[in-house]
């Protein structure tokens, strides 16, 4: 996530440079080969923060009847989701974008990917099998057998948790999105392939009518009882690959523009769009493809971020956000556990009422940052390999205590053109 001010040609990715990761449910996205996008990075801090808000108030059972716009804004958490794969889609597709698919090689692509994420999910997944089996029957976590144990292991390590309806939400219920995003990762070379042969536009337009075609189906299927009611039904088919794709290719859409330079020309018409797609979205919200309007009003907030408009980019940008944005990754791993543990012992330990549950776990969120940071400084600031711009010195200090700029090797060839600024 990433970007500070005028719309700016990214330094594309070569086989000496490599690219960092953030994005989909809150994990890092490939960009370039050198820095980060500031307001990006700000905007993933968003996403993060309202998931977080968003499950404090599930897990503190909480109704803000008082201020029903802000109930209905956090309740409304779960879309960050949404934003994430738009991230994701931008991210990832941004070094091969205005005409660089052909360097594009799956191999590498798929170990950088493994290398970027799984070394802190694996630390996350041991905190959250601590607090699972230590914290069961004490802590609001189910009671696992040890054949149950085993079977959240292996679905988990091998992220296919996310295919079973009895692992979908388990250990971690955040983690369903991760393994949405590791297929999203493994069609990626399908869609790169598509984009070779078809151009841009229809390879989108296809993944939008896969989408489309794919939740409507799922909804006649429901209606005909087909598929019986419960977990398999409401949350694990209709967030696998085809459900979701639609999301990530907007993304790519957003990269592509960045990356030839044309967003501001897309503005004049793009504006006028905000109300209709908001409205929309949140009429429709809950239907079967609410989901790609959410995606559609992402993609225009992610324009608005790439300096588009100048203050949205210019708050995006604010150097706590930006830092707070490159450890999201971090924050949301660990965040749901955590938070699921407090309100559980808020709630029947010290029997408070869901509003003072809500404002305790408020209370508590510089403790579940500060455990985001032990994770993000010990585990996954060494696998960042991009440098965040917009840090404040204070910020780089705290999050990359022994940060060496990693030196990048561009070609004239791959050079940004003179009139382009660099991000």
């Amino acid at each position: 996530m990433e970007i500070l001010k005028s719309a700016a040609a990214p330094v594309p990715e070569s086989a000496g440079t490599r690219s960092d990761a953030l994005g989909a449910a809150a994990t890092p996205g490939a960009v370039s080969g050198g820095r980060r996008l500031a307001s990006v990075d700000g905007l993933r801090a968003v996403a993060a923060m309202w998931v977080v808000l968003f499950h404090i108030r599930v897990f503190s059972g909480a109704h803000l009847t008082m201020v029903r716009p802000l109930d209905f804004l956090i309740r409304s958490g779960s879309t960050g989701v949404s934003l994430f794969l738009v991230l994701s889609g931008f991210c990832l597709y941004l070094p091969f974008a205005a005409g660089r698919a052909a360097r594009f090689s799956a191999g590498r692509f798929l170990i950088r990917r493994a290398r970027r994420l799984l070394p802190a999910y694996y630390a996350s997944l041991l905190l959250a099998l601590v607090l699972n089996l230590a914290g069961a029957g004490r802590l609001g976590f189910a009671q696992l057998s040890p054949q149950a144990a085993l079977g959240q292991i292996v679905t988990h390590l091998t992220l296919t948790h996310t295919l079973l309806p009895s692992t979908f939400y388990a250990l971690n219920g955040a983690y369903w999105s991760l393994g949405l995003e590791w297929q999203l990762y493994l069609a990626l070379p399908l869609l790169i392939i598509s984009v070779r042969h078809f151009g841009l536009t229809r390879t989108v337009l296809g993944v939008s009518l896969v989408n489309v075609v794919y939740r409507l189906a799922l909804a006649a299927a429901a209606g005909q009882h087909l598929i019986p009611p419960g977990t398999l039904l409401s949350v694990v088919l209709p967030n696998q690959l085809p459900g979701r794709w639609a999301e990530f290719a907007f993304g790519m859409v957003a990269a592509e523009l960045y990356a030839k330079g044309t967003l501001d020309r897309c503005i004049p018409y793009l504006r006028f769009a905000w109300l209709p797609l908001v409205v929309a979205a949140v009429a429709t919200r809950g239907d079967p493809l609410s989901h790609i309007l959410f995606g559609a009003v992402f993609f225009l907030l992610l324009v608005a971020a790439l300096g588009q408009i100048r203050f949205v980019s210019a708050i995006l940008a604010w150097p706590p956000l930006v830092a707070l944005g490159v450890m999201s990754y971090s924050v949301y791993l660990v965040h749901q556990p955590l938070i699921q543990a407090g309100a559980y012992v808020l709630r029947h330990w010290l029997h408070l009422s869901p509003l003072d549950t809500f404002a305790a776990l408020l209370a508590l969120l510089p403790v579940i940052l500060g455990v985001a940071w032990v994770l993000f400084v010990t585990v996954e600031r060494r696998t960042v390999t991009s440098h965040p711009s917009g840090l404040s010195r204070t910020g780089s200090r705290l999050l990359f205590p022994t940060w060496h700029t990693p030196k990048q090797r561009v070609t004239a060839a791959e050079a940004p053109a003179a009139a382009t600024p660099h991000i």
